[in-house]
C-alpha cells in the first residue's frame, strides 16, 4: 500500500544536514535478462545497465506532471511506483527540472526522482535515487527521444556538422543529503538523496560520430558546507548509428573517475540531446555515488544556453 508523507518529504530535503552518518555501498547492477546491444548490456528499456542499475522503467506524464518509477528497490507497491511531485525540493534545481519524491513510512527508504524535458520535447532524461538505508542505496538514470535518429548535415563551414551543446547538469548522491529527524534508533533511519547542480557542455562531431565534454561548476544545494566538487570530463567515444552513446568518466586533472556516461540525440537534426552519468564523485570514499542528467539544446537554436553557446559556433 503506497501513503502520503509529502509533508516529511518537504522536510527532509529542506532540512540541515552537518554531515553524513550513512555511507553505504555502489548496488550491484541488475541483471533482469535483458538485452545487449553492440556487446552493451542494457535493461528492458535500452538504456546501459552501468548508468540504469536498479531502474528498470519510468513512466513520464509532463502534461499532468506525474512521473511512475518501477525500480528493484522497496520505494513501495504496485510494481510501477507513482512518485508525489514535491514544489520545494523542485524549487532548488534549475529551471526545467522538476522533482519527485516517494517514502511508504518514517522509516522505509527516502527516494527522490529528477525530471528535464528538452525545450524542443524531443527528448527527456530521468535519475531516481534514494540516500541509503540499511547499508546499501538504489539508484538509476532513464534517457529516452521521440521518433528517429536525424543527424544534421555536415559541410565545411564552422558549426556544419560538428556542433557544441550546453545547460543545466543535476545529480543526486548518496552523501550530502539530510536524515529526517525521528525518534528511532539511529541505525533504521533513512537518509534523502542529496542535490547537486552544476553545468554541462558537450562538442560532436557528426562525420566522425563522436561525442566529448565536462561537467563543471558541481555543488551540493543541501550541504552547501561540503568542499567543492570536482569537475568531470566526458572522455571522447563514438555515436552509434541510433544516435545513441556510453563513454567513461575521468577528472579535470587526468585521474580515473570510475564510472561512466551516455545518452541519446532526440528532435530534428539533433537539436538536443539527454545524458546520463553514474560515477564515484570522491575518490577518497569509494562508497560515495552519485547519479546525474544533463538535456541540452543545441548551441544556436531556440532554447540554448546563451552564456554557454557564447563562444560556440552554431550549426
Amino acid at each position: 500500500m503506497r501513503k502520503s508523507v509529502a509533508a516529511l518529504a518537504v522536510l527532509c530535503l529542506l532540512a540541515a544536514c552537518d554531515g553524513n552518518p550513512l555511507l553505504v555501498e555502489e548496488e550491484d547492477v541488475i541483471d533482469d535478462g535483458t538485452d545487449e546491444e553492440d556487446g552493451v548490456e542494457t535493461n528492458g528499456a535500452g538504456i546501459p545497465t552501468v548508468l540504469s542499475n536498479n531502474l528498470e522503467s519510468v513512466v513520464y506524464d509532463p502534461a499532468a506532471r506525474r512521473l511512475f518509477v518501477t525500480i528493484s528497490g522497496l520505494d513501495g507497491t504496485p510494481e510501477a511506483v507513482e512518485y508525489d511531485y514535491n514544489s520545494a525540493a523542485t524549487a532548488g534545481l534549475p529551471a526545467g527540472h522538476f522533482a519527485f519524491t516517494q517514502q511508504e513510512d518514517a522509516l522505509d527508504r527516502f527516494f527522490t526522482g529528477i525530471v528535464k524535458e528538452s525545450s524542443d520535447e524531443s527528448a527527456r532524461a530521468v535519475i531516481v535515487s534514494d540516500g541509503g538505508q540499511f547499508n546499501r542505496f538504489f539508484w538509476g538514470g532513464h534517457y529516452e527521444r521521440d521518433g528517429d535518429f536525424d543527424p544534421p548535415s555536415s559541410g565545411d563551414g564552422p558549426g556544419e556538422g560538428q556542433v557544441s551543446y550546453a545547460g543545466d547538469y543535476v545529480g543526486l548522491d548518496n552523501y550530502s543529503g539530510p536524515v529526517p529527524p525521528q525518534n528511532t534508533d539511529p541505525t533504521l533511519q533513512p537518509q534523502a538523496p542529496g542535490r547537486v547542480v552544476g553545468s554541462a557542455f558537450v562538442n560532436v562531431n557528426f562525420e566522425d560520430m563522436q561525442i566529448n565534454g565536462s561537467v563543471f561548476n558541481r555543488q551540493t544545494i543541501d550541504n552547501p558546507t561540503l568542499p567543492e566538487l570536482r569537475d568531470i570530463v566526458m572522455i571522447v567515444t563514438e555515436i552509434s548509428e541510433d544516435g545513441t552513446f556510453l563513454g567513461e568518466l575521468e577528472f579535470d586533472n587526468g585521474d580515473d573517475a570510475t564510472g561512466n556516461y551516455g545518452g541519446i540525440f532526440g528532435g530534428n537534426n539533433a537539436s538536443s540531446v539527454a545524458g546520463l552519468l553514474g560515477f564515484i564523485p570522491d575518490p577518497d570514499d569509494p562508497n560515495s555515488w552519485e547519479t546525474g542528467m544533463f538535456v541540452l539544446t543545441q548551441c544556436g537554436l531556440a532554447g540554448d544556453d546563451a552564456a554557454l553557446c557564447v563562444e560556440a559556433a552554431p550549426n
